[in-house]
């Protein structure tokens, strides 16, 4: 197991800034009235409608912050002495494992990158998934993971699953189980260094897709991704042993302080995918499975216990993510259940333990 813990520092880092709002307003009160205290308020506004247009400017200014982006990585340094004992994984078994498999990843093509997407049962967001990135400028070719117990689509017959005039883009690889795993595992026929890991109802525009395309360049053996996440004490005061998953956005932008990248939608080195399957601790992916979550998560901590980049957060325009949270409310998922945010606490505290570590081994990183 792992006794101490890496500290991990981005070349630059930027300052919070704080916002004051507010305006003076000149103009006095008519008709005798007190300031204020009019039928319409003092300047002809009803006060209820000043309080929603002060309320929906908060959020903005909010929502904005949290998609600001960051350079300065950290890890919380916390000495655990918990009950349960670690596992006997060996991450220096796991680090030796991954300089192999990054001297043969860097000889694939980073001229652009393979879409891996991910789908279950929602053919309609398929098809439009395979339509939208296979105009996305970087994408070199789309693999989709079929867990679904049926034929996968057959190019040249169900046209609408590929894509026209590009025989062979988009290919479909069917598995025998349905296990959240399928999506992690490793490709011998992708020729491009990154991978770009996706669920079918993700549409990262175009451009923000490149955008994170090239951010995932400039750090290859990080997670680069559009949705970031955390983790905290699930105690009060702290235990140091048992944690919670952070998934709301306003406690987010107030912490500034991330973690975890969802891999829905994240960049990686596809050299990780080889690392899943072949170094995951005893248990894990049984653990997974019978949890049905938190494969991402386990990713997660495989790449921040080999890696010494923090995991980065590269931004979609603040329409896209609102666009996405509407659209996403009536779709179903695993991510929908009452107890889904709880079971992802599990994990984090289960984690720790089966990956043998006395500090959580994911490097934070803040904006």
């Amino acid at each position: 197991g792992r006794d101490t813990m890496r500290r991990a520092t981005s070349p630059a880092m930027h300052g919070g800034a704080s916002s004051r709002v507010g305006a003076a307003h000149g103009g006095a009160p008519t008709h005798g009235a007190r300031r204020g205290f009019s039928r319409h308020g003092a300047h002809g506004v009803r006060p209820s409608r000043a309080l929603v247009g002060l309320t929906c400017a908060i959020f903005l200014l909010a929502t904005r912050a949290l998609l600001r982006g960051s350079s300065r990585g950290e890890m919380r340094a916390r000495k655990l002495e918990c009950a349960e004992p670690p596992s006997a994984w060996s991450v220096s078994d796991a680090m030796s494992r991954v300089n192999e498999l990054t001297r043969a990843s860097e000889a694939l093509r980073t001229t652009g990158f393979t879409v891996i997407l991910n789908t279950y049962e929602r053919r309609a967001q398929l098809k439009r998934a395979v339509k939208h990135y296979s105009k996305c400028r970087g994408v070199e070719g789309i693999r989709v993971t079929w867990s679904e117990q049926t034929a996968p689509p057959v190019e040249g017959v169900d046209t609408e699953y590929f894509v026209q005039y590009k025989v062979g883009f988009v290919r479909y690889r069917a598995y025998e189980g349905t296990t959240i795993q399928n999506r992690f595992e490793p490709y011998d026929d992708i020729g491009t260094r990154a991978v770009f890991n996706v669920d079918d109802d993700v549409w990262i525009p175009c451009d923000a897709l490149y955008r994170g395309f090239s951010d995932w360049k400039k750090s290859p053996d990080a997670l680069v991704g559009y949705f970031p996440r955390d983790y905290a004490p699930a105690t009060s005061p702290p235990d140091g042993c048992t944690w919670k998953y952070v998934a709301n956005e306003f406690k987010l932008w107030r912490t500034r302080r991330y973690s975890i990248i969802l891999t829905k939608a994240a960049f990686m080195d596809q050299k990780y995918l080889k690392l899943y399957k072949e170094k995951l601790p005893e248990g894990v992916r049984e653990y997974i499975d019978k949890q049905r979550n938190c494969e991402d998560i386990a990713m997660q901590f495989l790449v921040s216990s080999v890696s010494s980049e923090p995991v980065k957060f590269t931004r979609a325009s603040f329409f896209y993510y609102l666009r996405a949270k509407i659209g996403g409310a009536g779709l179903s998922g695993i991510s929908k259940g009452s107890d889904h945010k709880v079971k992802r606490g599990d994990c984090i505290t289960d984690f720790q333990t089966m990956f043998g570590a006395t500090s959580i081994p994911l490097t934070e990183a803040f904006w």
